[in-house]
């Protein structure tokens, strides 16, 4: 007699299971098509006002070169110890067009804190208050500190969640890729 519904079906899963394994030995230009690089996310635009009253507009900075944003708290532990190797990197690459700019994630509570701890450490870059998180939403920083480096594009070429001592290497090759030649000095 004639097969079940049940058998045909059985077999028309079997039939497909096996095509689709096979697909890729069959059509090699299939398999073999290559991964096209996916371009870096553009970061979110954002004008802002530092502790110190100076404005920072991302698309008036990226004129200039680089951006680096460093989402940090005045009660995280490994953000503190991160903050003077920022500075490092801001001290050394400023003249060649980075920005670095400190982003406060701390509540309400903690503002009176935050420019009092910047000087103490003795922060060469602008600090800003995330007072409504929104900063730190638009750049899904989920944790502190969170770095985030953006080309003179635009673009967020770098992230990096967490610190540790001197891990700041990865992020300095990232930084001296985007800068022009020490040799060149960029215009204001």
């Amino acid at each position: 007699g004639r097969p079940s519904v049940k058998g045909r079906l059985a077999r028309v899963v079997m039939c497909a299971v096996c095509a689709l394994m096979l697909c890729p030995m069959l059509c090699p230009m299939l398999s073999a098509r290559p991964a096209r690089a996916a371009e870096p996310p553009l970061a979110p635009p954002f004008k802002v006002r530092s502790v110190t009253g100076q404005t920072l507009d991302l698309a008036a900075l990226s004129a200039r070169g680089p951006v680096l944003l460093d989402f940090w708290a005045t009660w995280c532990k490994p953000c503190l110890a991160a903050l003077p190797e920022l500075d490092a990197l801001h001290r050394r690459f400023s003249p060649r067009g980075l920005t670095v700019i400190g982003v406060s994630v701390d509540g309400p509570r903690n503002f009176p804190k935050v420019r009092p701890m910047a000087q103490r450490l003795g922060l060469g870059f602008p600090i800003v208050l995330d007072e409504d998180g929104s900063l730190q939403q638009r750049y899904q920083a989920r944790a502190v500190p969170t770095s985030v480096l953006i080309s003179a594009e635009g673009r967020m070429v770098f992230v990096r969640q967490g610190w540790r001592p001197g891990e700041t290497a990865d992020l300095e090759r990232a930084i001296e890729a985007l800068l022009p030649d020490s040799s060149i000095t960029p215009q204001p």
